[in-house]
């Protein structure tokens, strides 16, 4: 089992939104939050190494699928799960094909399916983990 914190980045614009994921997730053991607003804020902080990034699409300086391509051009070890409003099949597709671990259409039922993704996905990891060790 993976006794330190996992490192997850919330990439999220709209600071009540941002809020409710870190409040949502926040009861989750194990794992560390950070929040950034803007996306080049985050791909700056890359180097803390985070696990997993909740990614919005629809940021101010960036969009959500440069980004997740950056970050996967880089760092193809980190987990992106995407939490956004856009339904766009052709978009999700897109954005799927980057190998994202999720897709989330935002909804008042969102924070409680994103923890369970979450919950979910850090099983999966600590279980590779021990399976590497």
């Amino acid at each position: 089992m993976h006794n330190s914190k996992r490192k997850l980045f919330v990439i999220e614009d709209n600071r009540t939104e941002g809020m409710l994921f870190r409040l949502a997730l926040g009861s989750i053991p194990n794992l560390e939050i950070k929040h950034f607003a803007t996306g080049r804020d985050l791909l700056n902080n890359l180097k803390h190494k985070p696990d997993i990034i909740l990614v919005d699409l629809m940021l101010p300086d960036i969009s959500g699928f440069d980004l997740i391509r950056e970050v996967r051009t880089y760092h193809p070890e980190i987990r992106i799960v995407v939490a956004s409003a856009q339904r766009d099949i052709d978009l999700i597709a897109k954005i799927q094909e980057q190998g994202v671990y999720n897709y989330l259409i935002k909804s008042e039922s969102c924070l409680s399916y994103l923890q369970d993704v979450i919950r979910d996905l850090l099983i999966v990891m600590d279980y590779r983990n021990a399976q590497v060790q």
